[in-house]
C-alpha cells in the first residue's frame, strides 16, 4: 500500500513542478514580449536621456513662458505700492514727530534730503522701465565658410532675461538707471531707518 501511494505522490509533485515551471515560463515570455512591444513603440534613434528630460520638463517651460510674463506687471505694481506706502508712513507718522522734536536746520535737512531721494528713486525707476536696453550690433562678420553673414546667424544673439520686478531687460542703455534706482532705494531705506530710530518708540 505504501509503495503505490508514494508513487502517486511523486507523480503529483512532478506534475506540480512541471505546471509551475510552465507557468513561470509563460510569465517570463509575456514579460519579454511586453517589454519588446514597449521598446518598439517608443524606439527612436535620436532619443537619449536629454530628450527624455526635455520632454518631462516641457510643461514647466510652458508655464514659465505663459505665466511668468505677468509676474513683471505684478512686481512693478508691488514696487510702486511699497514705495508709496513707505512715503505715506514717513509723511503721516514720522514727519510730525520730526517737526515737533527737531531743530529748524534738521527739519530743512529732512525735508530736502527725503524728497530729493524720493524724486531720484521715482525718476530712475521710470527711466529703467521705459528706456530700451539696446541690441547687439548687427554688423556682418566673416563667415568661416566664406562670405559675410549677420552675427545672429552664428549664434551671437545674446539671451536678455527680464528683471521681473523691472518688467524690462537690463542692457547697455538702461543699466545706469537700474543701478541708480537700486542705489537710491537703498539710501532711502537707510535714511528712513536712521532718521526714524529715535522716534520709533514714540510712534
Amino acid at each position: 500500500i505504501v509503495a503505490p501511494v508514494m508513487r502517486l505522490l511523486l507523480k503529483c509533485l512532478r506534475l506540480g513542478r512541471r505546471r509551475r515551471f510552465k507557468l513561470v515560463q509563460q510569465v517570463e515570455q509575456l514579460w519579454h514580449y511586453g517589454h519588446l512591444c514597449l521598446r518598439s513603440l517608443l524606439y527612436n534613434s535620436f532619443t537619449n536621456g536629454d530628450v527624455v528630460l526635455d520632454s518631462l520638463f516641457e510643461p514647466i517651460y510652458w508655464l514659465v513662458d505663459h505665466v511668468t510674463r505677468w509676474f513683471g506687471v505684478v512686481f512693478v505694481a508691488l514696487v510702486i505700492g511699497l514705495t508709496s506706502s513707505i512715503v505715506a508712513i514717513v509723511d503721516i507718522c514720522l514727519l510730525p514727530l520730526i517737526l515737533q522734536t527737531c531743530t529748524p536746520a534738521w527739519i530743512c535737512w529732512h525735508l530736502a534730503y527725503g524728497h530729493w531721494n524720493l524724486i531720484m528713486i521715482v525718476f530712475h525707476y521710470y527711466m529703467a522701465i521705459t528706456t530700451s536696453p539696446g541690441h547687439p550690433p548687427q554688423k556682418s562678420r566673416p563667415d568661416p565658410w566664406g562670405g559675410f553673414g549677420p552675427m545672429a546667424r552664428h549664434g551671437y544673439t545674446p539671451l536678455t532675461p527680464e528683471a521681473a520686478w523691472l518688467k524690462n531687460c537690463v542692457g547697455h542703455y538702461n543699466h545706469r538707471y537700474f543701478f541708480s534706482f537700486c542705489l537710491f532705494m537703498t539710501m532711502g531705506c537707510i535714511y528712513c531707518s536712521i532718521s526714524g530710530w529715535g522716534q520709533y518708540p514714540h510712534a
